[in-house]
């Protein structure tokens, strides 16, 4: 009988640890997205992201949600994005259109003529009506940049202490530390250059370039093409610079976490006697539900990084397709200060997009190799 009841006991026993663990591994899951304050972090994005993302039926970073997103969706919202961006430089174009057709017009009637001296009057009156339709729009896609970029470094900036701390909480100290001070760095870096430096810069650039332009005496078309390359070797060299500091510190920091906590779970299951190995497993779980939820968070800094860049890519993709149509048309009629004008004009927005892919690239490297420390997308 003694038997009896102690084979019924040790059932008992076997039966319910694995019943409480099944529960409790939602339960512990649910508990630290709650805790790590992941489920405001919706409430950091601006609030044109936010809508876009609740249009993808993604408001929140839980890893179930993410999983529901289908590629139709997001190529349903990029369509109407660029549709809706696209209003402004279809009217542009028609405008620009008009003014080289009337410039061709009037060149043909001054060669019938015989009427040189109008040859450079009728360029200069063609650019500037032109200046009045394309410098204004680009002036704004500016700002709108400038603006994003801020946003992207916000963003960026309330997403470090829930990342960090899910990583610590993960075991990854070492990692959340290395992490937490080079993302602090890029964040400030990035939203300074945005306010202070991007917006000035770019405006003298365009400025330069409708002066030479209209102006052809002024040849600053040499400086231009100068602060292009400029500016494109600067945002080379600092994506490569940052990825590659931030690679080496993530393998260095991964290996030394990887072994730190392995020396821990065995320490635990071997010296700790008779819970030591329920112990090791136990943070095991605890460990897998750490790694979940960075992934759902980490998959939602993707997901919310690139809906806060593509309203403006959009926009300044469109004005340069505009802006090379136009262009071609002046070429056709040989109308050289208006096509000066527009492959300067072309010259902005490319100096733009290099902008925001680099900072984009940034962000998602930093992310990624984020969800890679300890395995969290194996």
């Amino acid at each position: 009988m003694k038997k009896v009841i102690c084979i019924v006991f040790l059932l008992f026993l076997f039966t319910i640890p694995v019943h409480a663990q099944s529960v409790s591994q939602d339960e512990l899951y649910r508990q630290q997205y709650e805790d790590s304050g992941a489920a405001d972090l919706p409430d950091e994005l601006p609030e044109e992201t936010r809508e876009w993302m609740d249009s993808l039926g993604i408001s929140s970073p839980d890893w179930q949600s993410i999983l529901n997103l289908t590629p139709e969706t997001i190529f349903e919202q990029i369509g109407s994005s660029a549709l809706q961006q696209s209003a402004a430089p279809v009217r542009a174009l028609l405008s620009v259109l008009a003014v080289i057709l009337l410039c061709a017009l009037m060149n043909g009637m001054k060669l019938s003529f015989g009427d040189r001296p109008l040859s450079g009057v009728i360029g200069m009156v063609g650019t500037l009506c032109i200046c009045t339709v394309v410098i204004q729009p680009i002036v704004t896609c500016i700002e709108n940049v400038a603006f994003v970029i801020k946003g992207a470094a916000g963003f960026l900036l309330a997403s470090i202490p829930i990342l960090t701390g899910i990583m610590i909480a993960g075991g990854q100290t070492i990692s959340a530390g290395s992490y937490n001070l080079l993302m602090l760095g890029a964040g400030n870096v990035i939203s300074v250059i945005a306010s202070t430096v991007l917006v000035p810069l770019l405006n003298i650039f365009l400025a330069f370039s409708v002066v030479s332009a209209v102006s052809p005496a002024m040849n600053l078309g040499g400086l231009c093409d100068l602060f292009s390359k400029t500016v494109k070797w600067v945002l080379t060299f600092c994506m490569t610079i940052f990825s590659g500091l931030l690679t080496m510190q993530t393998v260095v920091s991964s290996a030394a976490d990887g072994a730190g906590a392995k020396t821990v779970r065995f320490m635990v299951s071997a010296f700790v006697p008779v819970v030591g190995s329920a112990l090791s497993d136990a943070i095991g779980s605890v460990q897998s539900s750490v790694k979940l939820l960075k992934s759902g968070v980490g998959a939602f800094g993707l997901l919310a990084t690139g809906a806060i860049f593509l309203p403006a890519a959009l926009e300044c993709l469109i004005w340069l397709l505009t802006l090379t149509a136009c262009a071609a048309a002046g070429d056709i009629f040989e109308l050289k200060e208006i096509t000066t004008l527009l492959r300067s004009s072309m010259k902005v927005i490319q100096i733009l997009l290099s902008i925001i892919l680099c900072c984009f690239v940034i962000l998602m490297i930093s992310t990624v190799l984020m969800m890679a420390m300890g395995g969290a997308v194996t």
